[in-house]
């Protein structure tokens, strides 16, 4: 009892690094938090006390039977009744009594066996009546076929979320569950929503397969692709369909359906709901993310889905890497019952990962330092995150002209999804040793061999953090994760080098002690990434090649027509002398601009020179060509 209130008062609460040190000595970092850790012995102490349990259990229903024979022969008070034959088997007087006493017994030593087994796999739990964990998939009475499929590719083990949330699932519970990246949380909710539609199946209504029994909600279309391909791998040979859900036309008779919210939101109206069991919705602390625009809005978007599955028998899981504050309210005040699983501290970084933070003073130092991380100390294949589409095509034009040369992509929404899908091949397969990504792009891919994340922009959040640097030191793998920062970032900076600090990393300790953020100001960044220069050595000739490469792979015309426009509808300064369609003489008339030189970008260039400057100078001119 005096446990389960510590368990209750500390949920969540996260421990220094001393601590940790302290308490994981039966595990190595964060490889617990991926792979199964088995206490000596565990397994056959729980066999024998659970045998134990099962044989009194049994004794205590004869004993009862026994009374209730004794009671019915009571209902013949008049003795004309037939007699009561005796019982052949011999107990004590106290054996009833004891019997309940013993049982108590060994539901405590169960109990004290459970909880050694979660805390040393560090698995966290919350909501009332929490079911075992389980140890070994042979425990849960697998389907051949699926058995066979986790064998074929090397799954011999649970790890310790699919340990905790499997059993919650299979009892049809509401659930919120955080791990951390690589922790095998896809499988954690395929296994159950599989059993459940073949349990399904069985009955007759179910049989013809025209009835929708479980959506699936990822965050972009490459992580629902990744769902689907391993729905398909795990559920061969099942008579389950699952369908990803990527044309103008919803699929027809399936029991599983991949998709993004906002593609599902669209169709909602052509879909029966009605007979639907689960609704999983994966990277669910995007759910209290706010972008521009309502539409884009991935909780506008979740909210009209949530809304429409509201069926008497559906339940919902939410799965996350990590666990926000936010969700956690919002799932306690919406989901029924809800049973809430963490494993590792929360919202902590994967320790699994060496983390740096490194001061590189500017933009231009950035890039310097990048360029010498590259060209010296690099062991790819390499991920780097940028805050939006325009950085990332700057920085792939800079990366281009290292020599000798590295193979360099990058990865963004405005490329078609075939271009991206052969690029994340290429990057798979070893032929591209550097992606450069966004932050929407890069969540959630399953990047297994990636080495090193280079965090180019500072994250905006921790929850962006550590789903940035989750993308390497996957499934217990080792990784490295270097995070730069300049002078104008060190205002956003103390709520990264926290996370870097409690994960047993050094960090500057003034970084420590800087002011935090306000709740309003965290949200706004989010919001609105910082504004920043240009990135440096940017050269003119290779910005006009990148300009035309991206128009053509949209729609094929020339770059020239698709360049920027103003508010006039006309081109802006800025665009025109950066991809070199200015001539000398319309140059001096718009005014004097530096030239770019290879380590400079120009004030005017790099901020895109604010609206009405330049035109005020070439109203000056035709002026005075008004006087002559």
């Amino acid at each position: 009892m005096r446990d389960d209130i510590f368990k209750r008062l500390t949920f969540g609460i996260k421990k220094t690094p001393r601590q940790l040190a302290v308490n994981n000595d039966d595990s190595d970092g964060n490889a617990s938090l991926r792979l199964r850790v088995l206490p000596e012995n565990i397994k056959e102490e729980l066999r024998i006390l659970r045998k134990r349990q099962n044989g009194e259990q049994l004794q205590v229903e004869r004993n009862e039977d026994d009374q209730t024979i004794d009671e019915g022969f009571k209902l013949f008070s008049d003795g004309t009744g037939p007699k009561k034959l005796k019982s052949s088997s011999k107990t004590s007087p106290d054996t009833s009594e004891n019997i309940p006493a013993q049982s108590d017994e060994i539901q405590k030593q169960i109990a004290d066996k459970i909880h050694q087994l979660r805390r040393s796999n560090r698995i966290y739990t919350w909501g009332e009546d929490i079911p075992d964990p389980f140890i070994d998939f042979s425990d849960l009475n697998l389907p051949s076929q699926l058995m066979s499929s986790l064998n074929e590719f090397g799954i011999g083990e649970p790890t310790p979320i699919q340990m905790q949330a499997i059993p919650l699932m299979m009892m049809h519970r509401d659930i919120l569950a955080s791990a951390p990246t690589g922790s095998g949380k896809t499988l954690a909710f395929a296994i159950p929503v599989l059993l459940n539609i073949l349990k399904l199946k069985k009955l007759n209504k179910y049989k013809d397969g025209s009835k929708l029994l479980a959506i699936v909600l990822e965050p972009t279309r490459e992580l629902a692709s990744q769902t689907y391909r391993q729905f398909l791998k795990f559920g061969q040979g099942l008579p389950v369909k699952a369908a990803l859900f990527e044309t103008e036309e919803v699929p027809q008779n399936v029991d599983i359906l991949v998709s993004t919210p906002n593609r599902l939101a669209h169709h909602l109206q052509d879909m029966q709901l009605k007979f639907l069991r689960w609704l999983i919705v994966d990277e669910s602390d995007r759910l209290f993310e706010v972008v521009e625009g309502q539409e884009r809005c991935f909780r506008t978007q979740l909210a009209s889905v949530y809304k429409a599955c509201d069926g008497k028998f559906t339940r919902r899981a939410f799965f996350s890497a990590t666990f926000s504050y936010e969700v956690e309210e919002w799932c306690k005040e919406n989901l029924n019952n809800v049973a809430m699983v963490c494993i590792g501290e929360r919202n902590s970084a994967n320790a699994n990962v060496t983390q740096e933070l490194v001061f590189a003073g500017s933009e231009q130092g950035k890039l310097l330092a990048i360029r010498t991380l590259l060209q010296t100390q690099f062991e790819p294949p390499a991920l780097i995150f940028v805050q939006s589409k325009e950085r990332a095509r700057e920085l792939l034009s800079a990366l281009s002209s290292i020599t000798p040369p590295i193979p360099v992509a990058l990865i963004s929404s405005e490329k078609s999804q075939s271009e991206r899908d052969h690029v994340i091949e290429s990057f798979r397969s070893g032929r591209l040793w550097v992606l450069i990504s966004t932050e929407l792009m890069g969540r959630g891919l399953d990047l297994r061999n990636v080495n090193l994340v280079i965090n180019f922009d500072l994250p905006t959040s921790i929850v962006s953090y550590i789903h940035r640097i989750g993308r390497t030191g996957r499934a217990g793998r080792r990784g490295r994760a270097i995070t730069y920062f300049t002078e104008s970032d060190t205002k956003y900076l103390r709520s990264i080098a926290t996370v870097i600090h409690q994960a047993g990393f050094e960090v500057p300790e003034y970084t420590l002690s800087l002011k935090p953020l306000s709740r309003n100001e965290k949200k706004q960044l989010v919001r609105h990434a910082p504004k920043r220069k240009h990135i440096a050595f940017v050269k003119k000739k290779k910005k006009k090649n990148l300009q035309s490469e991206k128009s053509s792979n949209q729609s094929g015309e020339p770059a020239e027509k698709k360049a920027k426009v103003d508010k006039a509808g006309k081109e802006s300064v800025a665009d025109k002398v950066i991809s070199g369609k200015v001539d000398k003489k319309k140059k001096k008339k718009l005014g004097k601009v530096e030239k770019v030189t290879k380590g400079t970008v120009s004030k005017g260039i790099a901020n895109k020179v604010p609206p009405g400057q330049l035109p005020k100078k070439k109203a000056r001119k035709s002026s005075k060509n008004d006087k002559q």
